[in-house]
């Protein structure tokens, strides 16, 4: 786990550099708008699906009955997640212009930074164990999930892939809300 947490340490580091991330306490306000936003992309993943799961919303805003939206609401579900995260990035005052920093960044405060806090942090420490490994790996998983749907021509997208998506998202920004109280 050390080592891990070294990795992670340099990547943050190489990120700083590039300027991928930055480190202000006036990025700090973004919290609550980042929040109000993946709530609304959330909502946005639940309209789709459930237009796509409903003849009758299709036949009332015109679609053809075949419709389906099933890639977007993945993509929807990742940006809700992925928004939800730059708002924990933004309670610690960081701000992303990159996906994968974003999560680097996640991990190593939320995840690992936060297991050596001393006792003074312990409030910190009990909302930190809330975003677990398994939540960083639904948020890794559902980018790979949205890169597909979003780049390839042909995705096979079924409708528990999209399910499971939205159910993956609602449980990360929870954890995230929860956290950041």
């Amino acid at each position: 786990m050390k080592d891990r947490k070294e990795v992670l340490k340099r990547k943050i580091e190489r990120y700083l550099k590039k300027e991928q991330i930055f480190k202000s306490d006036e990025h700090k306000r973004l919290e609550k708008p980042f929040l109000a936003k993946a709530r609304k992309n959330f909502t946005v993943g639940n309209l789709l699906f459930s237009i796509s799961e409903h003849e009758d919303i299709k036949k009332m805003i015109n679609l053809a009955s075949d419709f389906e939206a099933y890639d977007w609401v993945i993509i929807v579900s990742y940006y809700a997640m992925y928004t939800s995260a730059l708002a924990a990035l933004a309670k610690l005052g960081f701000k992303s212009k990159s996906h994968a920093a974003t999560i680097t960044v996640l991990e190593h405060h939320y995840v690992n930074e936060s297991k050596s806090l001393e006792s003074k942090d312990l409030h910190k420490l009990v909302k930190a164990y809330a975003i677990s490994e398994q939540l960083i790996t639904k948020l890794i998983q559902t980018k790979t999930k949205r890169v597909t749907a979003q780049y390839d021509a042909t995705p096979v997208i079924s409708k528990e892939m999209a399910k499971t998506a939205l159910n993956d998202a609602d449980e990360f920004i929870t954890k995230i809300e929860e956290v950041l109280e």
